[in-house]
């Protein structure tokens, strides 16, 4: 039996997180949904990785010394990532659990109860889950796109996508309750195994509740439109000032929002149209996640006056 406890669920517009550890009192955290997916969406998962290389190598280490100090750097590392993000912290806590149980597991089962792969393998199998959730919402949950309801996207999503699992975000069985919560609430609960988990729950509950999604006109990022249909721009910090794109949009001049505009507009019709080429099989799709990734930059280079809007355009064409 588990010495933890994660769960989450969302109740009136919000997602709650609870855990707890060897009885410790329990710790409680909400965000507006869909905030802990979409952050996760735009993390730079890579900046973790020298992390997981040196618990990975603890780990190996340890399976030849069988020397419990060894594992110090697993703690450490377990430690420094659970603040970065929400979901990080059930990784710690199952890892934590996995790292108690070592002094009654025979040596000979280390690497079954400790398997290095799952932390060396973090990184990419998040980056993949990134892109393919991306993608779900490009072809089914954007607000700008295809006048379809949200069930005709998804079918078109996955027979397009046809058997190409690399690239086609799978839902799979979800280890859920139904519960009611501090005599207030009753929700769907997920008690997740991993990240995975948690990320598969709230990217189905986008999906179920038909969250709208609109890319920011500012950072080029996909939001959840939750106020008014019409809302452009994102409540992302942009700036070493603190200002969110919502902010930026509000003071831009009314020249500036039009030329804004016009190098928006271009953007995505040139987004649109390089995401065709994936339908038809001309592009793939790590090549077009490339290219967003740059065309947001140099799109930040243009509004900071780097280059001009000409020069974006420019670029835009030749890319």
């Amino acid at each position: 039996m588990s010495n933890f406890m994660f769960k989450t669920y969302i109740a009136e517009g919000r997602e709650y997180y609870e855990y707890t550890a060897d009885g410790e009192q329990t710790i409680k955290k909400d965000f507006p949904f869909p905030e802990s997916l979409m952050s996760l969406l735009y993390m730079d998962i890579w900046e973790i990785e020298p992390i997981t290389k040196k618990m990975e190598k603890a780990l190996r280490t340890f399976y030849q010394s069988k020397e419990q100090t060894d594992l110090h750097d697993v703690v450490t590392g377990l430690n420094e990532l659970a603040p970065k993000h929400v979901y990080f912290e059930l990784l710690r806590l199952s890892w934590l659990e996995k790292l108690d149980a070592v002094d009654s597991t025979a040596p000979r089962d280390y690497q079954d109860l400790l398997p290095h792969k799952k932390i060396s393998h973090l990184c990419s199998n998040i980056d993949t889950m990134q892109k393919q959730i991306k993608g779900l919402i490009a072809r089914a949950l954007d607000v700008d796109g295809e006048k379809k309801s949200v069930s005709e996207k998804m079918v078109e999503y996955y027979n397009a996508e046809g058997n190409d699992t690399l690239n086609t975000f799978q839902f799979q069985p979800q280890p859920m309750s139904f519960e009611v919560i501090d005599r207030k609430v009753f929700a769907e609960v997920l008690y997740p195994n991993d990240i995975y988990d948690l990320m598969d729950f709230h990217a189905r509950e986008c999906v179920k509740r038909e969250i709208k999604m609109r890319v920011c006109k500012n950072c080029l990022r996909y939001f959840a439109v939750t106020r008014k249909a019409s809302t452009e721009y994102c409540d992302r910090v942009c700036d070493s000032k603190g200002r969110t794109c919502r902010e930026i949009g509000a003071i831009n001049t009314w020249t500036q929002s039009k030329r804004d505009d016009e190098v928006f507009k271009e953007y995505r019709r040139e987004y649109k149209k390089r995401f065709a080429r994936i339908n038809a099989g001309k592009l793939t799709k790590s090549a077009f996640y490339a290219w967003s990734e740059e065309a947001r930059r140099k799109k930040e280079d243009c509004d900071s006056s780097v280059i001009t809007a000409e020069e974006f355009s420019q670029w835009l064409k030749e890319s």
